[in-house]
Protein backbone atom coordinates (compact mmCIF):
# COMPACT_ATOMS: atom_id res chain seq x y z
CA UNK A 1 0.00 0.00 0.00
CA UNK A 2 1.39 3.33 -0.89
CA UNK A 3 0.92 6.28 1.62
CA UNK A 4 0.03 9.00 0.10
CA UNK A 5 2.03 12.58 1.73
CA UNK A 6 0.80 15.26 2.68
CA UNK A 7 1.29 18.78 2.89
CA UNK A 8 2.62 20.21 6.17
CA UNK A 9 -0.05 22.95 6.68
CA UNK A 10 -2.57 20.22 5.71
CA UNK A 11 -1.80 18.15 9.09
CA UNK A 12 0.58 20.49 11.30
CA UNK A 13 0.28 24.02 12.96
CA UNK A 14 2.95 25.99 12.86
CA UNK A 15 4.30 29.63 12.77
CA UNK A 16 2.64 30.58 9.84
CA UNK A 17 -1.13 29.67 11.05
CA UNK A 18 -0.55 32.55 13.07
CA UNK A 19 -1.69 31.21 16.34
CA UNK A 20 -0.73 31.85 19.87
CA UNK A 21 -1.76 28.99 22.05
CA UNK A 22 -2.30 24.87 21.31
CA UNK A 23 -4.68 24.20 18.93
CA UNK A 24 -7.28 21.29 19.63
CA UNK A 25 -6.23 17.79 18.40
CA UNK A 26 -7.63 16.88 15.24
CA UNK A 27 -8.40 20.07 14.36
CA UNK A 28 -6.06 19.79 11.37
CA UNK A 29 -6.24 16.74 8.41
CA UNK A 30 -4.52 13.24 10.03
CA UNK A 31 -0.65 12.11 8.62
CA UNK A 32 -0.67 9.24 6.45
CA UNK A 33 -1.04 6.72 9.26
CA UNK A 34 -4.20 8.40 10.34
CA UNK A 35 -2.82 10.11 13.60
CA UNK A 36 -3.27 13.72 14.51
CA UNK A 37 -1.05 16.05 15.57
CA UNK A 38 2.39 14.29 15.46
CA UNK A 39 4.04 17.30 14.03
CA UNK A 40 3.66 21.21 14.88
CA UNK A 41 0.88 22.05 17.41
CA UNK A 42 3.00 21.13 20.15
CA UNK A 43 6.43 20.00 21.30
CA UNK A 44 5.76 16.71 22.40
CA UNK A 45 7.69 15.46 25.57
CA UNK A 46 9.78 11.89 25.30
CA UNK A 47 11.15 9.58 27.58
CA UNK A 48 15.19 9.75 26.37
CA UNK A 49 17.70 12.23 27.35
CA UNK A 50 18.72 14.90 25.95
CA UNK A 51 22.07 15.08 26.56
CA UNK A 52 22.44 13.65 29.70
CA UNK A 53 26.47 14.69 30.55
CA UNK A 54 26.04 18.42 29.61
CA UNK A 55 21.81 19.18 30.43
CA UNK A 56 21.48 16.40 33.07
CA UNK A 57 17.79 15.02 33.33
CA UNK A 58 16.76 17.18 30.80
CA UNK A 59 13.87 15.22 28.23
CA UNK A 60 13.84 15.47 24.72
CA UNK A 61 11.47 17.19 22.97
CA UNK A 62 10.52 16.32 19.44
CA UNK A 63 7.86 17.46 16.30
CA UNK A 64 8.09 21.67 16.75
CA UNK A 65 5.04 23.43 18.21
CA UNK A 66 2.53 26.09 16.81
CA UNK A 67 5.11 28.70 17.08
CA UNK A 68 8.03 27.22 15.23
CA UNK A 69 8.75 27.60 11.18
CA UNK A 70 8.02 24.77 9.27
CA UNK A 71 11.08 23.89 8.38
CA UNK A 72 11.91 23.16 12.01
CA UNK A 73 8.43 21.34 12.21
CA UNK A 74 9.77 17.65 11.70
CA UNK A 75 10.48 14.60 13.99
CA UNK A 76 14.03 14.98 13.45
CA UNK A 77 13.84 18.40 15.43
CA UNK A 78 15.08 17.60 18.82
CA UNK A 79 14.66 20.47 21.51
CA UNK A 80 14.69 19.53 25.68
CA UNK A 81 13.58 21.02 28.55
CA UNK A 82 14.07 19.81 33.02
CA UNK A 83 11.63 17.83 34.60
CA UNK A 84 9.19 20.32 36.86
CA UNK A 85 9.59 23.39 33.39
CA UNK A 86 6.69 24.82 32.18
CA UNK A 87 6.44 25.19 28.51
CA UNK A 88 3.09 26.40 26.94
CA UNK A 89 4.45 24.74 23.49
CA UNK A 90 5.09 21.31 25.12
CA UNK A 91 2.73 18.07 25.08
CA UNK A 92 2.52 15.35 26.23
CA UNK A 93 1.56 12.07 24.35
CA UNK A 94 0.31 8.42 26.10
CA UNK A 95 1.61 5.48 24.49
CA UNK A 96 1.36 2.06 25.09
CA UNK A 97 3.75 -0.63 24.61
CA UNK A 98 4.77 -4.05 25.86
CA UNK A 99 8.25 -4.58 27.26
CA UNK A 100 9.75 -7.46 28.78
CA UNK A 101 11.39 -5.52 31.79
CA UNK A 102 10.03 -2.27 33.59
CA UNK A 103 12.93 -0.10 32.87
CA UNK A 104 12.76 0.18 29.04
CA UNK A 105 10.83 2.15 27.33
CA UNK A 106 10.98 2.82 23.39
CA UNK A 107 14.54 1.27 23.69
CA UNK A 108 15.77 3.17 26.20
CA UNK A 109 17.02 1.37 29.25
CA UNK A 110 18.46 2.65 32.49
CA UNK A 111 20.57 -0.50 32.42
CA UNK A 112 22.52 0.82 28.75
CA UNK A 113 22.80 4.50 29.73
CA UNK A 114 24.39 3.02 32.87
CA UNK A 115 26.59 0.49 30.85
CA UNK A 116 27.36 3.75 28.22
CA UNK A 117 28.52 5.78 30.78
CA UNK A 118 31.72 3.50 32.19
CA UNK A 119 32.87 3.90 27.83
CA UNK A 120 36.21 4.97 27.76
CA UNK A 121 38.20 6.75 24.94
CA UNK A 122 36.69 7.88 21.57
CA UNK A 123 33.22 8.47 21.61
CA UNK A 124 31.04 9.13 18.43
CA UNK A 125 31.02 12.68 17.66
CA UNK A 126 28.19 14.64 19.12
CA UNK A 127 27.23 11.72 21.75
CA UNK A 128 28.10 11.82 25.65
CA UNK A 129 27.11 8.71 27.95
CA UNK A 130 25.65 9.65 30.82
CA UNK A 131 28.68 9.74 33.81
CA UNK A 132 27.62 7.99 37.40
CA UNK A 133 28.53 10.22 39.88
Amino acid sequence: MMLTARLLNDIAWTSEDDVEDPQIVGSKSANAFGLHDTLGNVWEWCWDFLDPARYGDYRVFRGGGFADKPWSVRASTRRGGAPGMSHPDVGLRFARGSFSTGHAAQGWSAKSDIERGRISGALPSGWTPRRQS
